[in-house]
């Protein structure tokens, strides 16, 4: 049998979905194993988690090797768990005897430059800048009426803000779009940006116009993942709306998910012909030139907004996607997703053993 480890930094974290691929698990010959990396004791190097019985279809607790292959699913914040679990995902990558199903992508400066360098990517990424002092945001607010700095480490919408000209003022609203900070002074721009440098790198970009005809924020959410044979295939493509009043479609903060032909059929024509090349052309390209420049990857979530003369942007590349999305999926699309680690995971196993 081939050992398949699902590693989160908490117990709970995605159990739906890790139970739903450890059900199909042993068709494949593959026996599913969860734990979080601080579960791994340093002397033994043991591990300290469940395994999932098939007889029974639950979870027990088990001690075990390392598994040889290992699925990431950790989403890290600033919390202590985070900072002592992200080492401990170091080491287990840089191990010869471990294969990981995907390796993740750096932050999001490191995506955009490698994007930017693609000479057909780089017509779909915003103009972006580094942010490192004052100057970098007046600079760029000298062309745009508003700009939004993004961590280059976020994820889920959180820690983005809206920068905007109100006269000789700057309003700083968050991406619910709740007033922050009202700038009058270079001083006070210099203490946020600095506030800003505190947390997290960050990048700035003009404020695309992202909106539908009630003034909801939305974005296209695509799930990409690799086959049986290592191919990137995309699993399902939705549109995420947000609340009237914010500045971000994404789900936790509050946004609704719907099927793509819904937003789509509502399109005129040569606007259709304009997105449909976009996409085709994001699609076509951008997984496997990630997965080679930045890789190897298993998964991505592709987030692609849509303007109001029919460009398409690329707003981020997440190698840790949410799985909510599944749910607009009737059931025998839900299983090939729930199947796709597996398909993969075994696909690297004959890789393993035919080096």
């Amino acid at each position: 049998m081939i050992s398949l480890g699902f590693v989160t930094l908490d117990d709970q974290q995605e159990s739906v979905y890790c139970t739903e691929v450890a059900r199909r698990a042993k068709q494949y010959g593959i026996s599913i194993y969860r734990f979080s990396p601080l579960a791994i004791d340093p002397r033994t190097e043991n591990v300290r988690g469940v395994v999932f019985d098939d007889k029974s279809g639950e979870w027990t607790d088990a001690v075990f090797p390392i598994p040889p292959f290992l699925y990431d699913r950790c989403f890290y914040g600033h919390d202590d768990r985070s900072k002592k679990s992200k080492p401990i995902m170091h080491w287990l990558k840089q191990r010869p005897d471990v294969t990981f199903l995907g390796y993740g992508l750096p932050g999001k400066w490191s995506v955009y430059e490698t994007l930017s360098a693609h000479p057909l990517l780089s017509a779909y990424v915003p103009p972006t800048v580094r942010l490192e002092r004052a100057d970098h945001v007046l600079d760029l607010l000298r062309h745009e009426q508003a700009i939004v700095a993004k961590p280059v480490h976020g994820s889920g919408g959180r820690g983005i803000y809206i920068i905007q000209k109100k006269g000789k003022t700057l309003s700083v609203q968050d991406g619910c779009g709740q007033e922050r900070a009202v700038i009058t002074r270079r001083n006070e721009l210099e203490q946020f940006v600095a506030s800003l440098q505190r947390r997290d790198g960050y990048a700035l970009q003009p404020l695309l116009s992202l909106s539908t005809e009630a003034r909801e924020p939305f974005d296209l959410r695509f799930l990409l993942q690799k086959d049986e044979t290592g191919r990137w295939v995309e699993r399902v493509r939705a549109v995420r709306i947000g609340r009237p009043g914010t500045w971000v479609a994404n789900l936790r903060a509050g946004a609704d998910m719907r099927p793509f032909a819904d937003w789509f059929d509502h399109l005129p024509s040569s606007k259709r012909i304009l997105v449909l090349d976009g996409i085709d052309t994001i699609i076509r390209t951008l997984p496997a030139y990630m997965d080679n420049e930045l890789g190897p990857l298993f998964e991505i979530g592709l987030d692609l907004g849509v303007a109001d003369n029919g460009a398409v942007w690329i707003l981020d590349v997440n190698s840790k996607p949410g799985r909510k999305i599944i749910s607009l999926l009737p059931p025998e699309q839900q299983n090939d997703i729930y199947e796709a680690p597996l398909q993969y995971c075994r696909f690297l196993a004959s890789e393993v053993a035919n080096r």
